[in-house]
């Protein structure tokens, strides 16, 4: 069983660290300036400050990995080089260092790249992981969430390029993946979301999970700067923005890539699943006294995971007549992997479903519910699918399947009205590959 230490363990990503390591089957020492007002389960809280190196030693004794974020600090480069060489005096093998997209392309004397350097250059089994945009930053109260919620606006400088946001969750289980069982030393991992939404795209998906129009607010970088200055942030902060926004525009953060999947073994969750998740964040502060009450709020969205379980259980089953009745006349069905070829209206989502369910064994598939959040009006699943696939390219006796799929439903009078699903069509094909594979003797 292997310890890893756990920098930062209330943070953004390291909440998340923390119980995915555990569940790996390692001991956790979850540190904290504040270790008291950690909620940990199963984990060690332990007093660590940046600040104060004395802190240091008791944290890192008998330590195998380390989960590292840097410190606030305008001397973090030399902070840091001090930290890692305390982790080689202490024994420590393996580091996994949270940097941020597209430092790659910035000098070395910037800081988040010399920091970098500062890593690389270490004699320990590191692998750095440079993540896109967080999901969570739409509804942080410290980045867009106010502007969302209170003023239905959402300002970025991206000069027309997209960025591929990534949820805080899939960082985390690919940090936990690399502290336990390593497979990436001496590599930096790009780190994105499955798909990349320009500025008026991400506008149109907070849109529909709220219920209510969000304006996209393209910002120059001249008037991004004095904005943030007026607003009281330091010079160090607005040049460290205006480089975030730099990478946005030259592209940096519009590439997708596979490196979560590959790492975790799943595909990364979709950003319409989080906005629907965290959907009541997305609406105006001051419109909750508008709104229904609580009691009323809860039940429709009882309502609603009900139906999206009915949904769900007469798909598996193929009962079509139950899985049609779900879904409203006018409803329209669209399978992401081709968002261009939506299906609408409900006898031809019938034709389309019995001729995707016909390849299955007997029209069955197993479906276990990996999340499933439900609002007033949308419901988003994420499904662990299995099946024995018979379809094209598939031996008479068929070959087992499973694929994760994602939808998001939106529901008005309790009915679906439209219904988005995200899965790997490829998972088919592989099966196909590996049973052939092992029939012929590979």
């Amino acid at each position: 069983m292997s310890r890893v230490l756990v920098v930062g363990a209330s943070g953004k990503t390291g909440r998340h660290v923390v119980p995915r390591v555990v569940s790996r089957g390692a001991t956790v020492r979850a540190a904290s300036r504040h270790p008291e007002r950690l909620d940990v389960e199963s984990a060690d809280p332990v007093l660590f400050d940046w600040h104060d190196d004395s802190t240091w030693g008791a944290v890192l004794e008998g330590v195998d990995a380390v989960y590292l974020v840097k410190p606030e600090s305008t001397a973090v480069v030399e902070v840091v080089g001090r930290f890692l060489d305390a982790m080689d005096a202490a024994g420590v093998g393996r580091l996994v260092f949270l940097s941020e997209c597209g430092t790659q392309n910035r000098s070395d004397d910037i800081t988040e790249r010399h920091v970098e350097r500062v890593v690389e250059a270490s004699e320990l089994e590191w692998t750095i992981l440079r993540p896109s945009w967080y999901m969570e930053d739409i509804v942080d109260d410290g980045f867009f969430g106010p502007m969302v919620r209170n003023d239905r606006v959402i300002v970025m400088t991206t000069g027309g390029s997209a960025t591929a946001w990534i949820d805080a969750r899939d960082i985390a289980d690919v940090a936990a993946e690399l502290l336990v069982n390593g497979g990436a030393g001496g590599q930096a991992l790009d780190l994105t979301g499955p798909e990349a939404l320009s500025l008026d795209q991400l506008a149109e998906r907070i849109s529909a999970a709220a219920g209510e129009p969000v304006k996209a607010i393209e910002e120059g970088v001249f008037e991004a700067e004095t904005r943030m200055l007026a607003d009281g942030l330091n010079e160090g902060f607005v040049a460290y923005m205006t480089r975030i926004s730099q990478s946005i525009i030259a592209g940096d953060t519009a590439i997708v890539t596979g490196e979560v999947e590959r790492v975790t073994g799943r595909p990364p969750r979709n950003i319409d699943a989080f906005l629907a998740e965290h959907a009541a964040q997305l609406r105006p502060s001051k419109a909750a006294a508008g709104a229904m009450d609580a009691e009323q709020e809860l039940q429709r969205a009882r309502d609603n995971e009900a139906l999206f379980r009915r949904l769900i259980s007469a798909w598996a089953r193929s009962d079509f007549d139950g899985l049609i009745d779900c879904f409203a006349d006018d409803m329209v069905y669209t399978d992401m992997p081709f968002p261009d070829d939506p299906v609408r209206g409900k006898a031809a989502f019938r034709e389309h479903v019995e001729g995707y369910n016909s390849v299955f064994a007997d029209g069955q598939v197993e479906v276990e519910f990996e999340t499933l959040v439900a609002s007033r009006t949308t419901v988003a699943g994420e499904l662990l699918c299995r099946a024995r696939y018979v379809g094209p390219g598939a031996p008479e006796s068929g070959v087992p399947v499973r694929w994760y799929a994602t939808l998001v439903d939106t529901v008005v009078d309790g009915k679906v009205v439209t219904e988005h699903v995200y899965f790997d069509p490829a998972a088919f094909d592989k099966a196909v590959q590996q049973a052939s594979a092992l029939s012929s003797g590979d």
